[in-house]
C-alpha cells in the first residue's frame, strides 16, 4: 500500500500508488497522520504511480496537509499522475497541496490497491 522513507528526524517521503478511494482512505489517513504525529513534520507525498483518487482521498490529503502545518511542517506532492493532477486543478487546491520537484535519495515503494 504505502512506504515511508525517512530523510532526516523531521522529514519524510511517502510513495502511494494503485487507487486511493474509499477502501484505502483510512489506511492512507493513518499512515500519513501516523508519520505526522511521530515527528515527520514535512512530508513528500509521491503521487506518480497513483491510477484514481476520489474526493474522499484528495481529503485524506488535505487533512494530512492541515496537520503538518499545525505541527509546523507542511506537505508537498510529488510527480502527481495527469488524472490526479486534474483532479487537484479542479478543486483548485495548488495552494494548500504544492507539487514539488522529485526528491533525490533513495526511492521506497508500495501500493494503495
Amino acid at each position: 500500500m504505502t512506504a515511508i522513507g525517512v530523510s532526516d528526524p523531521l522529514s519524510a517521503a511517502v510513495v502511494l500508488d494503485g487507487e486511493i478511494d474509499i477502501s484505502t482512505c483510512p489506511a492512507v489517513r493513518g499512515l500519513l497522520m501516523a508519520a505526522i504525529s511521530g515527528g515527520n513534520v514535512h512530508l513528500a507525498v509521491d503521487l506518480s504511480g497513483v491510477t484514481f483518487i476520489d474526493a474522499g482521498g484528495i481529503g485524506v490529503l488535505v487533512a494530512a496537509a492541515n496537520r503538518a502545518r499545525q505541527a509546523g511542517g507542511g506537505l508537498s506532492l510529488l510527480a502527481p499522475s495527469p488524472q490526479v493532477r486534474r483532479l487537484l486543478d479542479v478543486f483548485h487546491l495548488d495552494a494548500i497541496l504544492p507539487i514539488a520537484e522529485r526528491l533525490g535519495g533513495p526511492s521506497v515503494a508500495g501500493s494503495a490497491a
